[in-house]
């Protein structure tokens, strides 16, 4: 058992009434995700801080966390390499923002094109994912699916438009589109298993 287990069990054990309608387990599943996420957001912001990225990565993770709460995606299933290759894709995505040239508003609003057209393809196929904290009823499931597409498409006529006012906001969107995209595909499922059952074994 995990510190944060420990810790939730006996948040959850205090907090726990005899008129809730949630079990001790359950509150103690929902108070580890609230500490997970937190210490997640935390060494986020601090380590882009540290970089000189924070403008960079707060962005894109605020985008990227919108859309996976509607479609879900891959994840590791140990929390703490969960949050490694959450932070390595985002330090990845605030260097990319920052240090690689700019674009012509050309090539950018191509790129934003295409971006948009590959999340759309992604998310109608491939969309919402099933997790543990999505709700399996299908009704949900294609508001949510409709909801995502909705917002690439919105997002990519906002980006459209400001693409020649601001470069930061165009490659924010298209890089939390593509992340969130490739995160949904089987080809990244198979990939982190192929992870969990080799490199990370143990």
């Amino acid at each position: 058992m995990t510190w944060t287990e420990r810790v939730s069990g006996k948040i959850a054990k205090r907090i726990k009434t005899d008129d809730s309608p949630y079990t001790v387990g359950q509150l103690a599943h929902g108070i580890e995700l609230f500490l997970l996420n937190a210490i997640n957001l935390f060494v986020i912001l601090l380590v882009s801080a540290l970089l000189g990225l924070l403008g960079e990565v707060f962005p894109l993770l605020c985008a990227l966390f919108f859309l996976r709460s509607l479609t879900g995606g891959v994840h590791l299933k140990n929390p703490w390499s969960c949050l490694g290759a959450t932070l390595l894709l985002l330090l990845l995505g605030g260097a990319i923002i920052e240090y690689v040239p700019k674009p012509s508003t050309s090539v950018l609003t191509l790129l934003t094109v295409f971006t948009a057209g590959f999340g759309v393809i992604i998310n109608y196929v491939y969309g919402p994912a099933k997790h543990t904290y999505l709700p399996d009823n299908p009704a949900v499931q294609k508001r949510n699916q409709k909801i995502a597409i909705l917002l690439i498409f919105i997002g990519c006529i906002l980006s459209i438009f400001l693409v020649g006012y601001s470069y930061r906001l165009s490659m924010t969107y298209i890089l939390a589109i593509f992340y969130q995209s490739l995160l949904l595909m089987p080809s990244s499922f198979r990939f982190v298993s192929f992870l969990e059952k080799t490199l990370l074994r143990g």
